[in-house]
């Protein structure tokens, strides 16, 4: 009888085993959910209020209130005064920094930067591609350390910024064109901008090299090229900024001669190749 109550017992341990084995584990509904909001913040454009939160995330205002009420607590959202309107926060930035240190060719860059900088003399920027256009992920301040407005965490414009011309030159025009229509409708529009195809994107491209000068910043020049991986799209983007007159912004000049040849180095580590470009 004992045997028998042992053979019953071993044969349903091994169904829970094997129910347990081919169910889905159950996540935390309410981190999914929280998860949801944060990433509806994620792609607006500008921040939002709480009722436009709220229809974004499909949640009912009352109970969207206690989410908020934690993230603003970790850091993960903040909330402009005086319109009220929510944007993600500093620790959301510190999380996705921490992520982009994972990918092997931020970290490379970050090794090369130093030495640029205290080559040249002037910043450099460090940019990936975000959900709002190139955001400045690092940068090292050279001897001339001038330039205060750009931190990490900066998104810069397509039309005003070496780095949103060269992306401009280099990504599909489905991901530039919702970008650049905002910027449009927001009042910003340059001549000749370096749309995939233009004479201007086609000069960029080749060269690797885009120059802004005086767009972005008042007597401010910057110059940008991209890191490329094997299939020719760029992975990040790396840029020297500095007073217009001392930094040189011409193909042919030394500062652009440098930052090419090191993303040139970059780019062939992801497996680019010159002669595929």
């Amino acid at each position: 009888m004992a045997e028998k109550s042992s053979l019953v017992d071993q044969n349903n341990l091994e169904a829970a085993q094997g129910s347990t084995r081919s169910t889905k584990p159950r996540g935390i509904q309410s981190i999914l959910i929280g998860f949801h909001v944060l990433d509806r913040l994620a792609e607006s454009p500008t921040p939002l209020g709480l009722k436009h939160l709220a229809e974004a995330s499909n949640m009912p205002t009352s109970k969207l209130r206690f989410y908020l009420v934690s993230f603003l607590e970790l850091g993960l959202v903040v909330q402009e005064a005086p319109s009220g309107r929510y944007s993600l926060g500093p620790t959301a930035l510190r999380l996705g920094l921490a992520a982009l240190e994972k990918f092997d060719i931020v970290s490379l860059a970050r090794s090369e930067m130093r030495l640029l900088a205290d080559q040249l003399g002037f910043s450099v920027f460090l940019a990936v591609w975000g959900t709002h256009g190139p955001t400045i992920i690092d940068r090292v301040d050279g001897r001339n350390r001038t330039v205060l407005e750009i931190r990490v965490g900066t998104v810069l414009p397509l039309q005003t910024s070496a780095m949103g011309r060269a992306y401009a030159a280099f990504l599909p025009k489905a991901i530039i064109a919702p970008l650049l229509r905002l910027e449009r409708r927001q009042g910003l529009k340059v001549n000749g901008f370096p749309m995939q195809g233009t004479p201007e994107g086609k000069e960029i491209h080749t060269s690797r090299l885009s120059a802004a000068s005086g767009r972005l910043l008042a007597g401010f020049t910057a110059i940008a090229s991209p890191i490329l991986d094997r299939a020719g799209a760029p992975v990040a983007m790396l840029s020297v900024v500095g007073p217009v007159g001392p930094l040189k912004d011409r193909y042919e000049d030394t500062p652009a001669h440098a930052l090419i040849e090191l993303t040139t180095r970059l780019s062939l580590q992801l497996g680019w190749s010159e002669e595929d470009s």
